[in-house]
C-alpha cells in the first residue's frame, strides 16, 4: 500500500530554502516634463564595462541598486537577536560582505587606496555606513592570519574592507511554518525541540570599514549569488569565497548534491506564498505548469562572475503579431540581477521604442524623461497598448515574454472619462551600459533557476513561469491530480474495509445463530448460551421451559382477540347511537 503513495505525489529535490524580504528605494518624483529623449546619456566608462574580476578587486557594471531583497543570518557562534543580519542577495557580486563596527561613508575614498582620508577621518558631517533600519555591525572573531584588502567598485558605488572569516549560520525556513530566524530565537520552546541551524564555516567574506554608495544600501551587507567559477588566470576567484559552493559542501543534514539555485520573487495581493530562494534544488510548486520543461539558457564563457547570456533580439507585440518594436540589438549581452526595479535597454532600442508607441494613436507622446533617469512616459496611450502587448526577448532560439504586462507599468493613471486613455510611466529604462538589465519585471514573471557544476560544464539558467496563486496553483499536473487520486485511494480502502467488517460480522451472527439453535435442539447439553449479547434470542433451557412459553404466547393472541371484538360491539353501538338522534331530529 505504500508504493502507490509515494507514486501519487511527484518526488522534489531536497533543497535548503530561506525567505526573503524586499527592501526597495522610494523615488520621491521622476521629472516627467524634462524630456530627454534627443539628449544622448552619458554611458558607462569602458574600464568598468570589462567587469574586471581578481582575488582582491571586483569592478561592476554601471547601474544603480535601488531594491534589495534580504535574507536573515546570524554572525557567529552565540545565537542572539543583536547577532542577526540583513544580508542582500546580489547576484552581481561574488564576494559575500558585511559592515565592520568602526565602518565609515565618505565621498574621498580613492579606488584602489585602501588609506583613508584626512579630510574623511576629521570631518563630523560625513555619514556613517548605517542608517536607522539597517544599523547592524559585526567584527570577526575569527582572524586571518594575513590581512588581504578587498575592494568592490562602480560609477556609482565603492565598497573596501579586508577578507576575514567567521561562521554563518542561517535556520532553514519552513514556508508552511513561517518561522524566521528571529521568531526563531524569540520563541520559548519549553519541552520542544526547536528546528536545528545550519552553520556555514570557512566562508572568505568581506569586513568592510569604508563605504562610498549614491544610493542607501538597504541591507546590513551583501550575500555574494554572482558566478563564481572563473574561465582564465586573468579572472582569478578569491579562493573560498562562493556562498553557494560552501552551503552545498557543508557536512549537514541538508544533504545537499548540486550546486544550483533558484529564485521566486512574485508577490500580489492574491498570492499566499513567500518570496525565497532555495539552494541545491528546485520545488516545482513554484513553477506554473510543470509539464512545461521552461526554456534553459547557457551562460556566456568569460562573462566574469554575472550571469550573463546572449540575447539577440527584443520585441513588442500582441496576439496577433502587430510589432510596436522589433529590434536586433548592438550588443548581444544580457545580465540578470535582483538589485534593479526596471528593465534597462540600449540608448537606440529606447529611442526606437519611443517613436513606434506614438503611431498607436494620434494623440500618444512618447518620451523618455528625467535626466537623471532616463525613464520611458507616455501620455495619451490607448488601454489596449497596457493589455494586449507583450515584451519578449529573443535569447538564441529561445524566445522569452514577461507575460504580465501590469510588471512593465510603474504608474498608469486615466486620461479619459470613457478609461481608455491613460498617462504611463513605465518600468523600462536607459541602460548606461548598453548591455539589457533584467531587472524586477523579468524576475518577478520567473521561476528562475541557476546551474553551476565545474566538474561537467555545465552552467546555464532555467526559466519558467512564475505560479501566480500559491493557495489553489495552476498546476493540476502535479497538485489536483495527485490530491484526487489520494482522495480515491482513501475512499476505496474505506469501502472495502467497511464491507469486510460488515460480512465478518454477518458471518459470526449467522455461525452463532446456528450453534444456538443447535443448543435449543439439544437441552441437555448444559453449556450457558447466555454470554452473547449481540443477538436477541430467548434462551430455553428445556422442553417443557419451551411448551410452556408457546401456552403463554397463545394465551396472549387469545386475550387480543377478545379485546378487539369487544372494541367492535363498541364501535356499532356508537354508530346505533348516533343514526337513533338523526332519526328523531327529523
Amino acid at each position: 500500500m505504500i508504493i502507490p503513495l509515494l507514486l501519487l505525489f511527484p518526488i522534489i529535490n531536497a533543497y535548503f530554502e530561506q525567505k526573503l524580504t524586499r527592501n526597495v528605494y522610494q523615488y520621491q518624483q521622476f521629472k516627467i516634463n524634462e524630456k530627454v529623449t534627443a539628449i544622448a546619456p552619458k554611458k558607462c566608462p569602458q574600464d568598468l564595462l570589462n567587469y574586471t574580476h581578481s582575488d582582491t578587486y571586483v569592478s561592476q557594471i554601471c547601474f544603480n541598486k535601488n531594491v534589495y531583497y534580504n535574507v536573515e543570518v546570524i554572525f557567529g557562534d552565540n545565537v542572539t537577536k543583536n547577532n542577526t543580519f540583513q544580508l542582500a542577495l546580489d547576484l552581481t557580486s561574488p564576494w559575500t560582505w558585511y559592515k565592520s563596527q568602526d565602518c565609515m561613508s565618505c565621498k574621498k575614498i580613492n579606488t584602489l587606496t585602501y588609506e583613508i582620508d584626512d579630510d574623511c577621518k576629521h570631518n563630523s558631517k560625513n555619514n556613517n555606513c548605517f542608517n536607522d533600519q539597517f544599523n547592524k555591525s559585526f567584527n570577526a572573531k575569527k582572524w586571518n592570519d594575513v590581512k588581504v584588502h578587498g575592494q568592490i567598485y562602480s560609477q556609482n558605488s565603492l565598497i573596501q574592507g579586508t577578507f576575514q572569516t567567521d561562521t554563518i549560520q542561517m535556520l532553514a525556513y519552513n514556508s508552511s511554518s513561517k518561522m524566521t530566524i528571529s521568531q526563531y530565537i524569540s520563541y520559548e520552546w519549553g519541552n520542544s525541540t526547536p528546528p536545528s541551524l545550519v552553520s556555514i564555516t570557512g566562508l572568505q567574506m568581506l569586513q568592510v570599514q569604508l563605504i562610498n554608495n549614491e544610493l542607501p544600501i538597504l541591507a546590513d551587507g551583501v550575500i555574494g549569488f554572482g558566478f563564481g567559477y572563473t574561465e582564465t588566470d586573468e579572472e582569478r576567484a578569491k579562493s573560498d569565497a562562493d556562498f553557494v559552493e560552501k552551503l552545498v559542501q557543508e557536512k549537514t543534514k541538508l544533504n545537499l548534491t548540486k550546486q544550483l539555485f533558484a529564485l521566486y520573487t512574485y508577490e500580489s495581493a492574491m498570492n499566499f506564498s513567500e518570496m525565497v530562494v532555495q539552494v541545491g534544488g528546485i520545488d516545482e510548486k513554484y513553477i506554473r505548469k510543470q509539464k512545461s520543461n521552461g526554456t534553459w539558457i547557457d551562460r556566456l564563457e568569460k562573462s566574469g562572475y554575472y550571469w550573463m547570456v546572449e540575447i539577440n533580439k527584443i520585441e513588442l507585440k500582441n496576439l496577433e503579431g502587430r510589432d510596436v518594436i522589433n529590434t536586433e540589438l548592438p550588443i548581444k549581452k544580457a545580465f540578470f540581477t535582483l538589485n534593479s526595479q526596471f528593465i534597462e535597454l540600449p540608448y537606440d532600442v529606447m529611442k526606437a521604442l519611443t517613436l513606434n508607441l506614438q503611431q498607436f494613436h494620434s494623440n500618444t507622446a512618447c518620451d523618455l524623461v528625467d535626466s537623471d533617469m532616463y525613464i520611458l512616459y507616455c501620455k495619451n496611450l490607448p488601454k489596449s497598448i497596457q493589455t494586449d502587448y507583450i515584451l519578449t526577448f529573443t535569447f538564441g532560439n529561445n524566445q522569452i515574454s514577461i507575460n504580465n504586462s501590469n510588471l512593465l507599468y510603474r504608474e498608469c493613471n486615466s486620461s479619459s472619462e470613457d478609461n481608455r486613455i491613460w498617462d504611463c510611466l513605465f518600468n523600462i529604462k536607459f541602460s548606461q551600459s548598453e548591455y539589457v538589465i533584467l531587472g524586477e519585471p523579468f524576475m518577478k514573471n520567473h521561476y528562475i533557476v541557476f546551474e553551476n557544476a565545474p566538474g561537467n560544464n555545465t552552467r546555464k539558467i532555467g526559466v519558467f513561469q512564475a505560479a501566480t496563486h500559491m493557495y489553489y496553483p495552476e498546476n493540476p499536473s502535479q497538485y489536483e491530480w495527485p490530491l484526487f487520486n489520494a482522495i480515491l485511494f482513501i475512499f476505496l480502502f474505506g469501502l472495502v474495509s467497511v464491507c469486510s467488517i460488515t460480512f465478518l460480522k454477518s458471518l459470526c451472527k449467522d455461525i452463532f445463530r446456528s450453534f444456538k439453535y443447535r443448543k435449543a435442539q439439544n437441552p441437555e447439553d448444559q453449556q450457558s448460551l447466555r454470554i452473547s449479547k449481540d443477538i436477541d434470542y430467548v434462551d430455553y433451557s428445556t422442553q417443557e421451559e419451551v411448551q410452556s412459553q408457546m401456552k403463554n404466547i397463545e394465551m396472549s393472541d387469545q386475550k387480543k382477540i377478545e379485546e378487539w371484538n369487544k372494541q367492535q360491539e363498541q364501535f356499532k353501538f356508537g354508530e346505533q347511537f348516533t343514526n337513533s338522534l338523526e332519526s328523531n331530529s327529523l
